[in-house]
């Protein structure tokens, strides 16, 4: 068996160029580019190929890999670009996040730091939407993915040619290379109906075949018969593999269902054929476009690329935000060349070629390798045991949607003042009741994320702070949902008395420490939910259907309020309304559509016409907000 890759290709590293290019455009909100997370794709195609290449060399040399020498290789590759990330994730969160943030991102680094990232953040939140809690972290889960590969991997390529004799090698691989392909192809689909879009999209299982599919042409091209007969039509090959990518592309952005069920599979298999025709027939216009040296420095240094956009497109305030910022998206791309060139000439190229190469013998990695987790974790947990240490004698805990979410900032700035700390106990797209709720057209019992994990979110808070005061500000209460096996609406008559005792169930629960719970009573939306859901639209979201065309189930939400508020002594409520909208609360059952949330200046205060406008009134609204609960828990 030959080596396919016992020479440099450079059209691969400008291809790695392309490919960090859409996945930092899409991270950065750039117009038109809503598709730019398949780059990932792209990533793992190329990580698939490039790495059983080396291991088909190793092993026709060796007769099977030396895996010591792989790993060894990897973690030199891999590990130190990614420690410097580690720790200034470390760094920022001891001494610049909130505090009510700190225990989550702690939990991402050490999670993270043991490469199984993209197992944590499915369950912890979504990919491809931000509530305002994006951890500094979530784009690790592709790397997560990658190493989980990288450790099976060769593993498997030397159970087969111990198991195989060497003359069939070559096809016992292929045979275990398509069947483990074709499994994960099925996973995807069903993954995405029986599960969720962030288990089935980055699920290890079912993204396997991606690399896998790398995998199989780096074994075909491993035959000089098959390189040679793909050397005859490159340029055929060049057009086909460009013309499905770009004709699977634009259909991705969402991610739309097209992309379980085949997208991500034609995009690969057009990966695919493209590199099969850049590693064996060099000298096209495009080869030589992808191979020009700016585009080839700019893959060398992919990685580190990819590893510190994100938490540049964060700390700018810009990671996934409906509206591009130019000047901001500006500032974080500079910063991610700066600290990504940093990266590789000061730390990566040193480790790997320079004088300390020969000190790293396969042990020492391991030694060195165990001291840096050890040292990662131990600072994460000791980050994770002293949350509670901060100067507040009070504490509130916000418990709620992505409404309060998106300005917890805010609202953690506007308590410190007052010489109050806040936590936060919401997550978007859930009620504080903590029940499964239904998604819009998606597979039965997907909700946006598991709400039912929230109770252990607000008890271990609780337990943690003895707050003085909960608050409660969500608008899911009246959001269709699962009870009993079956789906309930606010249509229906038992939905009600449903909600009623279970929201009386929740509220023993959240003031069992003796917090006073302060229950806002929902705002109405504003006029740019609109944008969102035009009138007569029969398509919107359940929510904003109600929010606009169903005032009275929100107004009989906020009866209800009142009337355990008056019953109740550890229940307090306010109404929102009155902090967001100009016109006054209609007395008729059915409001208007949407309430005017015009500012003095022009603007909005809520572009959406759901959540608070941050940048430009974020601290303003807080200090409303925060007010009105002080002032109702104090009543």
């Amino acid at each position: 068996m030959n080596s396919p890759a016992s020479t440099y290709v450079p059209s691969l590293d400008g291809l790695r160029t392309i490919a960090v290019g859409l996945v930092i455009a899409f991270h950065l909100s750039v117009p038109g580019l809503a598709p730019g997370f398949a780059g990932v794709d792209v990533f793992f195609v190329l990580s698939g190929y490039l790495i059983t290449a080396g291991l088909l060399a190793d092993t026709a040399k060796h007769g099977r890999p030396r895996f010591a020498r792989f790993w060894q290789r990897r973690f030199l590759r891999l590990l130190p670009a990614a420690t410097l990330v580690l720790i200034a994730v470390l760094t920022y969160a001891t001494f610049l996040m909130p505090v009510y943030r700190r225990a989550a991102a702690a939990g991402d680094v050490g999670w993270t730091a043991v490469y199984l990232a993209n197992w944590h953040f499915m369950e912890a939140n979504s990919y491809f939407s931000s509530d305002g809690s994006a951890s500094l972290l979530l784009h690790m889960w592709s790397l997560a993915v990658e190493e989980q590969f990288y450790f099976v991997w060769p593993i498997a390529i030397g159970l087969i040619a111990w198991l195989a004799r060497k003359a069939r090698l070559r096809t016992a691989l292929i045979a275990v290379t398509a069947v483990l392909t074709l499994a994960s192809i099925a996973r995807l689909p069903q993954l995405y109906l029986t599960a969720s879009v962030d288990r089935a999209y980055m699920g290890t299982d079912s993204k396997a075949f991606e690399p896998l599919l790398g995998a199989l042409l780096a074994i075909l091209v491993s035959d000089d018969r098959v390189r040679d007969a793909l050397a005859r039509h490159h340029k055929a090959l060049t057009a086909v593999g460009i013309a499905a990518v770009a004709a699977v592309l634009p259909f991705l952005g969402g991610p739309s269902p097209f992309y379980f069920f085949g997208g991500a599979l034609l995009l690969s298999l057009g990966v695919v054929v493209l590199m099969a025709a850049l590693v064996c027939g060099p000298g096209t216009l495009v080869e030589r476009a992808l191979a020009w040296g700016p585009m080839a420095y700019l893959g060398r240094i992919s990685y580190g690329l990819y590893l510190w956009h994100w938490p540049w497109a964060v700390w700018m305030g810009i990671a996934h935000v409906e509206h591009f910022q130019p000047a901001r998206a500006a500032v974080a791309l500079a910063g991610t060349v700066v600290t990504s060139v940093a990266s590789y000439h000061l730390v990566e190229q040193p480790i790997r070629r320079g004088r300390l190469t020969a000190w790293f013998t396969p042990r020492r990695v391991a030694a060195a390798v165990a001291v840096v987790m050890a040292v990662i974790l131990g600072w994460s947990a000791t980050l994770q045991a002293t949350l509670g240490v901060v100067p507040a004698k009070h504490w509130i805990v916000v418990t709620g949607d992505s409404v309060p979410l998106k300005l917890m900032s805010s609202l953690d700035a506007a308590a410190t003042e007052r010489g109050w700390a806040v936590d936060s106990a919401a997550r978007g797209g859930c009620t504080p009741l903590a029940v499964e709720l239904q998604e819009y057209k998606k597979p039965p019992h997907e909700g946006p994320g598991d709400c039912r994990v929230l109770a252990q979110l607000q008890d271990s808070l609780i337990d943690r702070h003895h707050p003085d005061i909960v608050f409660w500000w969500s608008r899911y209460e009246t959001h269709q949902r699962w009870y009993e096996g079956r789906l309930i609406r606010p249509e229906d008559p038992e939905f009600w008395d449903v909600l009623e005792a279970e929201t009386r169930t929740t509220i023993d629960r959240l003031t069992r420490d003796g917090a006073t719970l302060v229950i806002a009573q929902p705002e109405r939306p504003g006029p740019g939910l609109l944008k969102k859901c035009p009138v007569g639209d029969t398509d919107c979201f359940p929510l904003d259907d109600y929010a606009l065309n169903h005032d009275e189930y929100r107004m009989r939400w906020n009866e209800m309020v009142r009337r355990i508020a008056a019953q109740d002594p550890r229940v307090r409520t306010f109404q929102m309304d009155p902090l967001f909208c100009d016109d006054p609360e209609p007395s008729r059952p059915q409001s208007p559509s949407a309430c005017d949330d015009a500012q003095p200046d022009g603007g909005s205060l809520r572009d959406d016409g759901i959540h608070v406008t941050i940048d430009a009134y974020g601290r303003q609204t807080a200090d409303k907000v925060l007010a009105a609960v002080l002032d109702a828990a104090a009543s």
